[in-house]
């Protein structure tokens, strides 16, 4: 009994810790940090460059609020199943929300490295 409630309670604390681990907290680098600092010329120069940029960046933000938001409620749904569990089958629980947390977060940051190469792509656009 001791051991499984051992297990009980290792997978508790790993579940936790990547619950708050923050999933976003990696600052750009300086660089990127602002990016109106570093616009040039030819940028300021194109009659559509700005505007172009700029809803490109307002779809790319509402695509990814739709996944966070489609994630958020998956993740709500599986926390109250886990919640409401009877103890025998509470582990089970636990370890499918902590799969589709760890499945989530690789695919949020596929999807942040497909943004980036594509306004990095259109950036490089603007500038041949």
């Amino acid at each position: 009994m001791k051991m499984k409630k051992l297990k009980y309670l290792s997978c508790c604390f790993a579940f936790g810790s990547l619950l708050l681990s923050p999933v976003f907290a990696q600052n750009p680098p300086e660089s990127q940090a602002d990016p109106q600092a570093q616009s040039s010329s030819s940028e300021n120069s194109h009659p559509h460059g700005k505007a172009y940029r700029h809803k490109m960046a307002r779809e790319m933000h509402e695509k990814m609020q739709r996944l966070m938001d489609k994630q958020d409620e998956e993740l709500k749904k599986l926390a109250n199943e886990m919640n409401k569990a009877p103890k025998d089958q509470k582990l089970d629980k636990v370890v499918t929300l902590l799969n589709t947390l760890v499945n989530q977060r690789i695919q949020m940051h596929e999807e942040m490295k497909a943004m980036h190469h594509k306004m990095m792509g259109n950036h490089k656009e603007h500038h041949e």
